[in-house]
């Protein structure tokens, strides 16, 4: 068995047997992995929609290792649009993003073929879509079956989460964190305490080698006189080398903003009070600065400039 297949072996389990006995027609993957919660949903799916009475349990591990997913016209998911225009995702998932999942599942084929609606992510919707959501799961088709993939169970409303299988999938522990995150072991160990143990966030920073930038970006968050006129520029002309064109720079202060939450509560355990007060005000900075990047679509180089003005004078 490999690494791949042993993370959140229990829950793959689970849903096997959901599968071969009673699958219910809404199902909540509940966690903090939301991309690999995606991937097993995905995988899922397509077990569901081939409704071969055949498949192993190890069929379904091997769905979940291959990664190479078809592209079955049975299985339709619900996510973000990304606006072409803007260069960014929208703010919610609203009520007319959930407008197509009726005739998607009115569509005519093949008696008894099951259809899939995968919701990414629950925490995503609107009220209005959140609402449309819940009506669709009071009007059961027995070939009808929503995976709804969830971050904060607090986002999930009661009513939708009293009609659907809820399952949980608990944070990764380090050895299958270490085991999975191939690259360097000092690295991972940072991005393990820098994400309380994402795999699916410190996969994103090791792509864009966000770690090359920690360092340096302790020393101005412990001496901000270190920061000078050019070193927004230092940090626009590593974005642009680092990331592509239509890439989402918000990870960029994803990272920043962990890297100095991690900072202020290494300088609460020093008992450094003054320090820490100091730090989770450029952190709510930070954040501030990634919502602006997010929902204004505000030039980034702009907004760099602007942040680390405001870091130096905190």
């Amino acid at each position: 068995m490999s690494n791949l297949d042993q993370i959140y072996f229990k829950q793959k389990e689970s849903l096997f047997n959901l599968y071969k006995n009673n699958l219910p027609q809404s199902i909540i993957l509940s966690g903090g992995e939301v991309e690999l919660l995606s991937d097993i949903a995905i995988s899922f799916s397509e077990l569901i929609v081939k409704n071969n009475a055949d498949q192993t349990f190890e069929d379904f591990l091997n769905i979940c290792s291959d990664g190479n997913y078809g592209s079955s016209s049975f299985v339709y998911m619900v996510t973000k649009i990304y606006l072409e225009d803007k260069k960014r995702f929208k703010n919610k998932i609203y009520r007319d993003d959930m407008s197509n999942v009726h005739t998607f599942f009115q569509t005519k084929d093949d008696i008894g073929q099951k259809r899939v609606c995968i919701i990414k992510t629950i925490d995503d919707l609107s009220t209005e879509a959140s609402n449309s959501l819940l009506k669709l799961i009071e009007e059961p088709n027995k070939n009808s079956h929503f995976i709804i993939i969830n971050h904060n169970k607090a986002k999930v409303l009661q009513t939708i989460k009293s009609r659907s299988f809820f399952l949980n999938f608990n944070k990764l522990n380090e050895e299958t964190f270490f085991k999975n995150l191939n690259s360097e072991i000092s690295i991972n160990k940072d991005l393990h305490s820098l994400t309380n143990g994402s795999l699916s966030l410190s996969r994103k920073f090791i792509n864009y080698d966000l770690h090359e930038i920690q360092d340096h970006f302790k020393e101005l968050l412990n001496d901000r006189n270190l920061i000078k006129l050019n070193t927004a520029s230092h940090y626009t002309n590593f974005i642009s080398k680092t990331f592509n064109k239509d890439d989402d720079i918000s990870i960029f202060f994803d990272y920043i903003y962990l890297v100095t939450s991690y900072e202020a509560k290494f300088m609460a355990r020093e008992g450094k009070e003054r320090e820490v007060l100091n730090l989770l005000k450029i952190s709510e900075i930070v954040k501030t600065y990634r919502n602006y990047f997010k929902r204004l679509n505000l030039d980034y180089a702009t907004l760099i400039v602007s942040l680390f003005y405001k870091i130096k004078n905190v």
